[in-house]
């Protein structure tokens, strides 16, 4: 134990001395205290120290202001100020995002379509059609294919009803004829050729038709198609097709089967009554349009199945009204029908029929998937 030094009583020094022992306790407690306190050893703080606490939380009144979203709040205590705009902003929020998103499930990624127009895009035209005093682009469309006929399907019973007028089939065909074309192709612009078709028609109805198109010298490809002539127009059996270059390529109509065969590919297809080949369907155009001329009325339509080398095909003819035609022969009234094409990759028919000749192609035009165009013009007939 160490001995202090004794201060005479009348020196102050030791009063001192306890004033600061005094300070430095006083200090040590409230610091245990406080370690107490933030620790949570104390199960009951004094109530002294939490109303300090509690004075400290409030901010000034200018904080309470620019934190408030009014600018006169009428509350004191800042916590309900705080929520009431989240509250409030919560349920707007939510709907928008619902709403944009449901276009997306119905877009391309989900059906493999456009996704639906928005509602103010669809609603302007419709406004825009009433303001102007016209009809809306989809009833206009609807009215449009009311107004057009049903398009005549030139297969089973409609073509048996089409030429069942006909008393004699083979009285409004030819019993042989030599129809010569002249033919000129984009790709050989420097020369054109002759397009011969040969139509030989028996007695026991047996058809044999024989198209050749010659240019330079040279035979560039020739169809031929062999049959019989019925009730519901020429019914072929084998139809082939030969190339510069290229061996011969058929298809085989089996009648008793209702089968097309083909020797390029594999399948078959079905046979009603009715389906031609690339170089029959012409003849069974003269006969359709002696029988109902009325189905090549301008805005008329009608439906052909055509075999070709390797498949069958389905040709939707609309008619194009009348026209005059410069042939070999003289002008020609004619009336032109044309393929609608389903998509870029259907070749384009054009046929101009002349109603005087038995309605024989006058001209024909034939456009390819590469836009190459072969077009033949009728330039000699027999003349008996």
């Amino acid at each position: 134990m160490s001995t202090l030094p004794i201060v005479p009583p009348r020196s102050v020094g030791w009063r001192a001395a306890l004033v600061l022992a005094a300070t430095l306790l006083a200090h040590a407690f409230l610091l245990e205290r406080v370690d107490r306190i933030l620790a949570g050893a104390d199960a009951e703080p004094a109530k002294d120290a939490v109303a300090v606490m509690a004075r400290l939380l409030p901010p000034p009144p200018a904080a309470v202001a620019a934190a408030a979203p009014s600018p006169a709040p009428t509350r004191p205590r800042p916590a309900p100020a705080a929520r009431k705009p989240v509250a409030t902003v919560a349920p707007a929020v939510v709907p928008a995002v619902a709403d944009s998103a449901a276009p997306i499930m119905v877009g391309p990624d989900a059906f493999g379509a456009e996704p639906p127009p928005a509602p103010q895009q669809t609603q302007e035209p419709a406004d825009a059609s009433a303001d102007s005093g016209k009809p809306p682009p989809a009833e206009t469309a609807a009215a449009e294919a009311a107004a057009e006929p049903p398009p005549f399907e030139a297969t089973g019973a409609p073509l048996h009803a089409a030429l069942a007028s006909l008393a004699e089939p083979r009285a409004a065909l030819p019993a042989a004829a030599r129809y010569v074309y002249r033919t000129t192709n984009s790709e050989l612009r420097l020369a054109s050729g002759t397009s011969t078709v040969d139509w030989s028609l028996a007695a026991d109805g047996q058809y044999r038709l024989r198209m050749t198109t010659t240019a330079i010298g040279m035979t560039l490809i020739e169809l031929e198609s062999q049959g019989t002539l019925r009730s519901f127009g020429l019914a072929p059996e084998r139809y082939t097709e030969t190339r510069a270059r290229r061996g011969a390529v058929a298809a085989n109509f089996d009648w008793s089967g209702r089968r097309v065969t083909f020797s390029a590919r594999s399948h078959e297809r079905p046979l009603p009554d009715g389906v031609q080949d690339r170089i029959s369907f012409q003849f069974q155009l003269m006969l359709l349009g002696q029988a109902q001329p009325d189905v090549f009325r301008q805005g008329r339509s009608a439906v052909l199945l055509m075999a070709g080398r390797d498949d069958v095909a389905t040709y939707r003819f609309r008619s194009a009204g009348a026209a005059t035609t410069a042939t070999g022969v003289g002008e020609l009234q004619t009336v032109k029908i044309e393929r609608i094409a389903a998509d870029q990759t259907d070749a384009r028919v054009e046929v101009w029929l002349a109603p005087s000749l038995g309605w024989l192609p006058a001209r024909l035009r034939f456009t390819d998937r590469y836009g190459r165009v072969t077009e033949s013009v009728l330039e000699s007939m027999p003349t008996s």
